[in-house]
C-alpha cells in the first residue's frame, strides 16, 4: 500500500515553495497525486483580500509548473469562505478526510490559536500530517526514519500510518524512552516481529529517561543519527484542556529540524 492522494496546503507564506518541493518528492516516491488546497477567509462585511488571493494563485501556479516538470499528477482548488466561525482549520480538516496524508508547514509560536491549522489537523482530521520545518532544506525524506515508539494508541497509529514511507526507507529505527522500572519490558521484540510481516526490518533502541525532556531526547537522536524524518504519535490532553497537543508534541512542533509525520 502506498500514499496515492496527498493534500497540500497552499498559502501566501514564504515557506510555501519548500512545502511544495517536499510534497512533490513524496509523491514521486509513492506514485501519488498532489492536490493543492488554498483557503481564503474574510468576514461577511469585509472586502475580499485581493492581494492575498493573488499570492495564493501564484502558489497554485508554482505547484502546477513544478508538478509538470516532475511528472507528478496534480490539481489545485481554492475555497473562499465568509462563514462566521468557520476558519481555515475547519476547512482543511474537511479536505483532509478525503486524502491519504496532509502536508503543511511548521507554524510560528506567535500564531494565534484561533488561526493555527497544524494542531487542529493533527488532533481532529483522522489523517497523518507531515509537517515541514520553516528552516532548512530536505533533499531526502524517509530514507532514514526515526520512530518514537511505545506500546500505546498514538504511537501505534503513527507507525502504521507511516508504513508506506517506512517500506521504502533504507533504515528504520524504533526509539523507546523508558524509565528504569519499565526498561525490563521487551518493547522491541513484538513490534519487530510484526513489522517483519510487512517485510520491513527495523532496529530498536531503548533510552533511559533522563533530566532532558522527551522531546529533547528525540530531537538529539534525530541529529546524532542523521535521520531525515521523525514519526511520532501525538497525544492530546482532551476536551477538558482544549483540543491542543501535549507537551512533547508541542515542543517538537516548535523546535523540529526535520520533517515530522504526526498522527493522533
Amino acid at each position: 500500500m502506498s500514499f496515492k492522494d496527498i493534500l497540500l496546503y497552499l498559502d501566501d507564506s514564504p515557506h510555501c515553495e519548500r512545502r511544495i518541493d517536499v510534497a512533490l518528492s513524496v509523491a514521486q516516491a509513492q506514485g501519488a497525486r498532489v492536490n493543492g488546497l488554498s483557503i481564503v477567509t474574510h468576514g461577511y462585511y469585509q472586502p475580499r483580500y485581493l492581494r492575498a488571493e493573488e499570492k495564493v494563485a501564484a502558489a497554485a501556479a508554482l505547484l502546477m509548473a513544478k508538478a509538470r516538470n516532475a511528472a507528478v499528477p496534480c490539481g489545485c482548488r481554492r475555497i473562499e469562505s465568509s462563514a462566521v466561525g468557520v476558519g481555515k482549520s475547519e476547512l482543511m480538516i474537511k479536505g483532509a478526510h478525503c486524502s491519504d496524508v496532509v502536508i503543511v508547514s511548521q507554524e510560528s509560536p506567535r500564531v494565534a490559536r484561533t488561526a493555527a491549522i497544524v494542531e487542529p489537523l493533527v488532533v481532529r482530521s483522522g489523517r497523518p500530517v507531515l509537517i515541514v520545518p520553516v528552516a532548512g532544506s530536505f533533499p531526502t525524506i524517509g530514507r532514514r526514519v526515526l520512530v518514537a515508539w511505545k506500546n500505546g494508541r498514538e504511537a501505534a497509529r503513527a507507525l502504521h500510518d507511516a508504513l508506506p514511507i517506512l517500506r521504502q526507507a533504507e533504515q528504520v529505527t524504533l526509539l523507546t524512552i523508558a524509565s528504569e522500572e519499565e526498561s525490563h519490558q521487551h518493547y522491541g521484540e513484538n513490534i519487530r516481529e510484526h513489522l517483519g510481516q510487512h517485510t520491513l526490518q527495523a532496529r530498536t533502541e531503548l533510552f533511559p529517561v533522563t533530566s532532558a525532556t522527551l522531546a529533547d531526547t528525540l530531537l538529539n537522536r534525530v541529529s546524532e543519527g542523521g535521520y531525515d524524518l521523525l514519526v511520532m504519535g501525538a497525544y492530546s490532553p482532551g476536551a477538558r484542556r482544549g483540543s491542543g497537543l501535549g507537551q512533547v508534541a508541542g515542543q517538537i512542533l516548535r523546535e523540529m529540524t526535520v520533517p515530522v509525520l504526526m498522527s493522533h
